[in-house]
């Protein structure tokens, strides 16, 4: 057994309480302010020489500054790992369930944190052999891709001055045990579509006195569902999804408005442009065809996130030496989910790492879900996925 594995066996029952704790009470996001003082108590608690730092008004930033000499130019490497919850009434029947109704960690972020908070203890007793520095951000408001807009804007956090930067998140569908990794596009960007169709409202009896909102958004939805088939190339990777449509008050009026919402996901900043500018040209042909006006709007979600190839080498060297090579698994494909952590890998050289959560021989979980659960394994997962990152990226033996 290394060193590292020592140290986190010794505090793995303690990380394991507070991941309990932080399940049983979950907060929503850029609203987790117990969760704040309950994890900035138990860091002033155990950090001894280092740096503690509010971040807005949940988040967490805490700085650790190693004692051996550098060789030039000051490098520092960050480990990120988020604490919001899910607006979901968990139905698990788990001793440490959400004390909170209709909130849970259904994504667990519960678990990244608790990890987070373990590795900063664990990174202290390597302090005399690190030569530079380490960032860790507890971050709030993951799950409305806000949160790490908050570590960007802090005007203390230079980002120009990091190396690399780590994440992890859990699996549902991975044994806890094992990692998974992968080189390049990871997870996509995440875009909300807004489209408002306003047309002229009448007596159903009498449709050519009105211009149908209806008739036009039946034909804008066909319209839109043909842009990723026939306007991305095969070979790269988008949906377009619409979830919402509302519109109309009775069977026998014509309605004025209808309003459509959805989502797009792109793996390439490139593509994710040329989608939405194809969006609002399709829009625009549709109004003029039936005569309504059609208003659209683009929220800008997470970039899509990218793993840098020199981060990924570091990552997967020191968590061979850690889980041992056959528990270190290879995606094959990226996923189409979104976040924020992107907003980080956009400034910054980094690797996201997938924690197994699944219970060996277990069911596989989707997160997001009333039944979501994190086998108690994965949070020495965590703590040994964030030290051996940082170790081996300061070229220390775990």
């Amino acid at each position: 057994m290394s060193v590292l594995q020592e140290l986190t066996a010794g505090i793995e029952n303690q990380m394991r309480e507070v991941w309990r704790h932080l399940h049983r009470n979950p907060e929503l996001s850029m609203k987790e302010y117990h969760t704040a003082d309950y994890i900035e108590e138990l860091l002033r608690e155990s950090v001894t020489d280092g740096r503690i730092k509010r971040v807005g008004k949940t988040g967490i930033w805490v700085e650790l500054a190693g004692k051996a000499p550098a060789a030039g130019t000051e490098t520092i490497f960050a480990l990120r790992g988020d604490m919001d919850a899910l607006p979901i009434q968990e139905e698990n029947d788990l001793p440490y369930k959400s004390a909170v109704p209709g909130v849970m960690h259904a994504c667990g972020h519960d678990v990244h944190t608790a990890a987070l908070l373990g590795a900063v203890k664990v990174l202290q007793h390597y302090l005399d052999r690190i030569p530079g520095k380490l960032w860790f951000f507890f971050q709030p408001g993951e799950e409305t891709l806000s949160g790490a807009l908050t570590f960007l804007e802090d005007p203390d956090i230079d980002f120009g001055k990091l190396s690399g930067i780590a994440g992890v998140h859990v699996a549902g569908d991975l044994d806890a045990g094992k990692v998974r990794l992968k080189e390049g596009p990871v997870l996509a960007s995440a875009d909300l579509i807004k489209i408002r169709v306003t047309g002229q409202d009448g007596h159903a009896a009498y449709p050519h006195n009105t211009r149908d909102p209806i008739v036009a958004a039946a034909h804008l939805i066909v319209e839109l569902q043909t842009l990723v088939s026939r306007e991305v190339n095969p070979l790269d990777s988008a949906v377009l999804s619409l979830g919402l449509i509302r519109g109309g008050t009775k069977d026998n009026i014509i309605a004025r408005d209808v309003y459509i919402e959805g989502t797009l996901r792109t793996l390439d900043k490139e593509v994710r442009t040329s989608l939405q500018d194809s969006i609002r040209r399709v829009s625009r042909g549709v109004a003029l065809a039936l005569r309504v006006s059609i208003d659209v709007e683009i929220e800008n979600g997470a970039l899509p996130l990218i793993n840098d190839s020199g981060m990924v080498k570091i990552a997967v060297n020191g968590l061979e030496k850690t889980f041992g090579a056959g528990n270190v698994v290879f995606a094959k494909y990226p996923r189409m989910g979104g976040e924020d952590f992107s907003y980080f890998t956009d400034k910054v050289p980094g690797v996201f790492i997938f924690i197994g959560a699944k219970t060996q021989g277990g069911k596989s979980v989707i997160g997001h879900t009333v039944e979501f659960y994190t086998d108690p394994q994965s949070v020495k997962s965590g703590i040994l996925a964030f030290c051996s990152f940082a170790l081996e990226a300061f070229g220390i033996d775990p």
